[in-house]
C-alpha cells in the first residue's frame, strides 16, 4: 500500500511520486541542464555578430555556448556563391563579400530580375584619395601639417582623434570659426595660399559622442598605411541590446539563488557566465578590408553580379569601393593569438561542463528561473535571425542609391502579354538590359553569361552595337531568334561577325590564358 497521498482529477495523470524537497507533486526540472545546450543553430549563425564588439566580454548566460568552442577561428568573412564580373577590370570571382552582400542581399534579387545601384563613400574623406593641402609656412603646427605627417589622407569618419593637438574647439579657435557651428571642418581657398578651390565634402568631420562611445564599443580599424580600414558593429545594434540584457539577467539569476539562499545556482551561473567571457575573449575580432595602396590610375570599378536564378545587378562604383567591398579581401583580426586562443578554449570548456553538472543541482525555485531564462533567451536569439543584417553593421561608410533606368525596373515580370518575345521576362531580355546599360559585352564572355557558339557571339556583337547606339528598344530576344536559325556560314559571312568586326577593348583587361602548373607526376607539362 502507498504511503503517499491519494491523487484525483488531474494529479491522478500528471502527478510524480518522488523524495521531498523537488517540486510540487515530485515534480523536476533535471531537463535545465540540456536547455542551457539548446538553440545551437542560432547562436552559430550570430557567432561573427556577439564576438565583433567588447561587449562579448559581459559575463552572461547563452544558450548553447558550446557552439562558440570552435577548434580553430574562420580566417575570412563568409561569403554569397554568385558569379561576379568586372566590367572593365576584368576581375571573374565566383563568390560575393560577406559586407556586399548586406548591402544588396541576393536572395532578395528575383529571378530575371535587373537592378542598378551605385555606390560610393559618404564623403570624399572615406574614399582616401584627397590630395592633402600643403602646410603653412608656420610649419607642422597647423592642421595641415599634422594631416601631412600621417603620409596620407586618414579614411576614417573621424580624423581629428588621429591627430595628436588641440581638440576640435581649439582647433576653431585657432582657425576662426565659431563653436558648434558646423559638424565638420572644410578647407578654405584663403587658408592656403594658392591652393585650389575646397573640396565638395570636408577633410576633417567632427565627431559626435555616438561615435566615440561606438568606437570603444568596437574599435574599428583607421585606414591608414599600416591597416586597412573596417566597417564596426553599430552602436544601437539589436545584438547589443540582447547581450546587455542577458548580462541582466544573469545578475537577477545570481540575486535571486542569493535571495534562496542557493550556493550550487551561484556557483553553476557564475561559471557558466564567465565561460561566455572567456569564449568571447577567445573569439573577439574586428573586419579588415582590402584598400589601395597605390593611387595608380585604373578603369572604373563597375562590378555586375550574376545569380544562379538569372538575376543580373550592376553596381557602378570607383575601384576603391571595388577593392572594399568585391575584388578584396575581408578578414578578420582577432585580438589573441592562435595559441592563446587554444588555451581559452580549453579553459572555457572545463568551465561549461562544470557549470551544466551543478545546474542540475539547483534548488527546485532557481531551476524554474534558470529554465525560464534559456527559453526566453533562445526565443530572441532566434528572431535575431528575422532581423536584417544592416541593423547589426555600421554601413554608413557608404552611399548606396537605386538608379535601375525605368524601362528596366520590371524585368522579373511580363510587362506585355500580347508580345510574347519582348514582353514576356526571360534570361535573353534582362541580359540586353545589363549590355545595354553597361554598352559592353566582355563581361558575357569571361562571366560565362552566355554559351560560346558563333551564333551567341553574333548576337553579342550586335547587342553591343545597339547599345552604343542607345537603341533602346532593339528586339533582342526576336533578333536571338532569328540568329540561332542561322549556320555557320551564315554567320561568317554577316558583316557585324566577318571580317573587320571590330575587338571590344574590355576583353583586353582580362588575361586571354591560364598557365597550369607542371604535372610532374606524369612529366608532362600543363596546358595553355
Amino acid at each position: 500500500m502507498s504511503d503517499g497521498p491519494p491523487y484525483f482529477g488531474a494529479k491522478a495523470w500528471f502527478a510524480s511520486d518522488g523524495p521531498d524537497g523537488e517540486g510540487p507533486a515530485g515534480w523536476r526540472l533535471d531537463v535545465v541542464t540540456l536547455l542551457a545546450v539548446i538553440g545551437e543553430s542560432s547562436i552559430a549563425e550570430h557567432a561573427q555578430i556577439i564576438t565583433s564588439s567588447v561587449l562579448c566580454l559581459l559575463p552572461r548566460i547563452i544558450p548553447a555556448p558550446q557552439a562558440l568552442l570552435k577548434p580553430s577561428r574562420p580566417q575570412r568573412l563568409p561569403e554569397t556563391t554568385a558569379r561576379m564580373t568586372g566590367v572593365y577590370s576584368g576581375v571573374v570571382l565566383d563568390t560575393v563579400g560577406f559586407f556586399a552582400n548586406i548591402i544588396h542581399p541576393l536572395d532578395k534579387l528575383q529571378p530575371f530580375s535587373f537592378k542598378v545601384l551605385e555606390i560610393k563613400h559618404t564623403d570624399k574623406n572615406t574614399a582616401g584619395g584627397i590630395e592633402v593641402p600643403k602646410p603653412t609656412p608656420n610649419g607642422n603646427n597647423s592642421i595641415f601639417g599634422k594631416l601631412r605627417m600621417n603620409g596620407r589622407t586618414n579614411t576614417n569618419l573621424s580624423i581629428a582623434r588621429s591627430l595628436k593637438g588641440p581638440p576640435p574647439d581649439a582647433l576653431d579657435e585657432e582657425r576662426g570659426i565659431p563653436h558648434g557651428r558646423a559638424t565638420g571642418l572644410s578647407f578654405a581657398s584663403s587658408d592656403v595660399p594658392g591652393s585650389p578651390d575646397p573640396p565638395s565634402q570636408g577633410i576633417v568631420r567632427r565627431q559626435t559622442m555616438k561615435d566615440r562611445v561606438q568606437d570603444f564599443v568596437a574599435n574599428p580599424t583607421l585606414a591608414n598605411n599600416a591597416e586597412r580600414p573596417a566597417i564596426p558593429a553599430t552602436l544601437y545594434s539589436p545584438m547589443h541590446i540582447l547581450e546587455i540584457f542577458s548580462a541582466l539577467l544573469t545578475f537577477g539569476i545570481i540575486g535571486f539563488a542569493i535571495y534562496g539562499h542557493d550556493g550550487t545556482a551561484i556557483i553553476a551561473v557564475t561559471l557558466m557566465a564567465a565561460t561566455s567571457t572567456v569564449v568571447g575573449w577567445a573569439s573577439w575580432w574586428r573586419p579588415i578590408l582590402m584598400n589601395r595602396a597605390h593611387n595608380n590610375k585604373v578603369p572604373a570599378g563597375d562590378v555586375i553580379i550574376r545569380t544562379r536564378e538569372g538575376g543580373f545587378l550592376l553596381v557602378k562604383c570607383t575601384e576603391e569601393v571595388a577593392r572594399e567591398l568585391y575584388s578584396g579581401t575581408e578578414e578578420c583580426k582577432y585580438r589573441v593569438s592562435g595559441q592563446a586562443y587554444r588555451v581559452l578554449m580549453g579553459l572555457g570548456t572545463f568551465l561549461l561542463m562544470v557549470s551544466v553538472i551543478l545546474l542540475g543541482n539547483c534548488k527546485w525555485h532557481t531551476q524554474i528561473f534558470i529554465g525560464g531564462s534559456y527559453i526566453i533567451l533562445n526565443g530572441l536569439y532566434w528572431t535575431m535571425g528575422l532581423l536584417p543584417k544592416r541593423l547589426f553593421w555600421d554601413l554608413r561608410r557608404y552611399d548606396c542609391k537605386d538608379v535601375t533606368p525605368e524601362e528596366a525596373k520590371n524585368a522579373d515580370k511580363t510587362t506585355n502579354p500580347n508580345d510574347p518575345r519582348e514582353g514576356v521576362k526571360s534570361f535573353t531580355r534582362t541580359l540586353w538590359y545589363a549590355i545595354r546599360e553597361t554598352k559592353r559585352t566582355a563581361w558575357v564572355q569571361r562571366s560565362g553569361a552566355a554559351p560560346s557558339t558563333p551564333q551567341w557571339q553574333m548576337w553579342l556583337d550586335e547587342a553591343e552595337a545597339a547599345a552604343k547606339a542607345g537603341q533602346k528598344s532593339w528586339p533582342a530576344v526576336a533578333r536571338k531568334d532569328d540568329i540561332m536559325k542561322m549556320g555557320e556560314d551564315e554567320i561568317n559571312r554577316s558583316p557585324v561577325t566577318g571580317p573587320g568586326h571590330k575587338f571590344d577593348a574590355a576583353e583586353q583587361a582580362a588575361p586571354a590564358v591560364q598557365i597550369q602548373p607542371l604535372d610532374r607526376g606524369r612529366g608532362q607539362g600543363g596546358a595553355l
